[in-house]
């Protein structure tokens, strides 16, 4: 009944500590963010010799913009905010009561972002009613374990889009009885997400979820 970790390449060190700000009169949108926390952390690792994602540099260029290579900040500037507002414009995030939501459909346009500056691809799966699928969990999951690469997960309808990069499990026996007894095996799974709050709020949460958005070398 021991406890099963995976992580992402550089674990809670190499995770960009971007946050939300104020874009078009609502917050800028968790989405946004946690695609340019994703393309940010591809981008730190193609300059820092993860072999899997060296070839694909210029995921982040000088000022965010679309001119010569750069290194992705870790920490959120001006470049880094002219990225995610980019991201955010492509994906349609929309107001409301002062919050930027998207819609899981539209979030694949993020790959709008991607043309013209870099190789790297990405997808997206999701269920349209917000209903939390194991298959979206061990898409989530497999990225993190066999990839090394953190993936966008969906934790509350239309609510938030974290980045998970850590992932742990455990199988359990328990006994119960009615009448007689019997034995029965659970188990019991969670993620290690990057909130996209500046670097506050990290940490585990239950892996169960309705999005996945991954991006590939």
């Amino acid at each position: 009944m021991s406890w099963t970790y995976y992580w992402a390449r550089g674990g809670h060190a190499a995770q960009p500590r971007y946050n939300q700000f104020q874009y078009k009169g609502c917050a800028v949108g968790c989405g946004a963010v946690a695609w340019g926390i994703l393309f940010g952390w591809a981008d730190r690792q193609a300059a820092s010799g993860n072999s899997y994602w060296a070839p694909r540099w210029g995921l982040y260029r000088q000022n965010g913009g679309r001119g010569a290579n750069a290194v992705a900040p870790i920490i959120m500037d001006n470049g880094v905010r002219n990225m995610i507002r980019e991201i955010r414009d492509h994906i349609g995030t929309f107001c409301i009561a002062g919050s930027g939501a998207t819609f899981p459909w539209d979030m694949h346009q993020a790959r709008r972002y991607l043309n013209g500056r870099t190789g790297t691809t990405l997808s997206t799966h999701y269920n349209s009613f917000g209903i939390h699928e194991g298959r979206l969990r061990e898409k989530a999951r497999n990225s993190i374990r066999d990839r090394e690469t953190p993936a966008i997960i969906g934790t509350g309808w239309l609510n938030h889009y974290p980045v998970a990069y850590g992932y742990a499990w455990q199988r359990r026996t328990v006994r119960k009885c009615f009448i007689f007894c019997w034995n029965t095996t659970v188990y019991d799974r969670y993620f290690y997400v990057n909130q996209g709050w500046g670097g506050s709020g990290n940490g585990w949460v239950n892996a169960s979820t309705w999005f996945a958005g991954q991006i590939y070398p």
